[in-house]
């Protein structure tokens, strides 16, 4: 499983911390055995579990993305149409080669753009609160307790504050990284990829712990975030391509509303997919770097 760097380190706090100068406390159960519902020894547990946790998730959190999925379409779609609707009016003018107009289609471009960008911001910040809720989800069923979407989403939404203030806080440093080159904007992204997987199960942890956990065992790490990084792209690059040929075939219009339907049915599914493929890899991160089991999520014997 990996060296924990932190065997001479003692009894975790609340947040799943450690405290120096203390005897080892850590009970048994706390370190992993090959049945552990989401500490797997190899890629093919990981593979394996988070097939299994998204099958005891699915109802639950198709249920939540499907409330989800109609507020966060009616910010994008119509920022979107708008965007598009400007651009290809400014190409229009530029065609035409008309200069009456000045800098105003650039103004009204630019005013487009920044609605667009508000309205993903807002889309990313709703998506960000249904994976907390969708985590603690994956929690519920690999501990046994009962998958309740209410009680997920009491959990998810009490670390709403954390979620998205880490979040902001990964963007810009994500943003950062762009200005040094492409490869820090891959790691940056890499590393952050559990980010709200931390800050919903550990409270008080954030960026920082991200990266602790990402190094415990750089292999193990890059092959989960880079399977979770290679759906996600293939899904988004198929998705272009069909939308264009949809463009191309239907026109704007009726290209953009079949391109919105895919768009929610991927929303939906990754919805299922992706939360159990995260937990599990940052179980697999969190226990190669100190001892850590699914019994440390299940709640406390009353």
């Amino acid at each position: 499983m990996g060296k924990h760097v932190n065997q001479d380190w003692a009894e975790r706090d609340g947040n799943g911390h450690y405290w120096p100068g203390q005897p080892p406390l850590i009970p048994a159960s706390f370190y992993p055995t090959p049945a552990d519902p989401l500490v797997s020894p190899n890629y093919e547990g990981w593979w394996r579990r988070s097939v299994t946790l998204a099958a005891r998730i699915w109802k639950p959190s198709l249920v939540l993305h499907a409330i989800l999925v109609l507020p966060t379409l009616a910010l994008t779609v119509p920022a979107d149409a708008y965007f598009t609707a400007e651009n290809e009016r400014l190409q229009a003018t530029a065609v035409r080669g008309a200069t009456t107009a000045g800098f105003a289609p650039l103004v009204e471009l630019f005013q487009a753009y920044l609605v667009l960008l508000a309205a993903l911001l807002a889309s990313a910040l709703v998506s960000a609160i249904a994976t907390a809720i969708a985590v603690r989800l994956v929690v519920l069923a690999a501990t046994g307790q009962p998958v309740s979407l209410r009680a997920a989403a009491g959990y998810g939404l009490r670390r709403t504050h954390a979620v998205l203030g880490w979040g902001l806080l990964g963007g810009l440093l994500t943003g950062a990284s762009v200005l040094l080159c492409v490869l820090p904007v891959f790691y940056v992204a890499a590393v952050l990829t559990v980010l709200t997987v931390v800050v919903t199960l550990e409270p008080g942890s954030g960026i920082g712990r991200c990266f602790a956990i990402f190094h415990a065992d750089f292999g193990t790490s890059v092959a989960r975030v880079a399977t979770i990084f290679g759906i996600t792209v293939a899904a988004a690059v198929g998705l272009g391509l069909a939308g264009a040929v949809l463009t191309t075939a239907l026109g704007t219009t009726g290209g953009l509303a079949v391109a919105t339907l895919m768009d929610g049915a991927f929303t939906l599914a990754a919805g299922i997919i992706l939360p159990p493929m995260l937990v599990t890899a940052y179980a697999d991160m969190r226990a190669r770097l100190e001892p850590f089991s699914t019994a440390y999520l299940a709640p406390p014997p009353h």
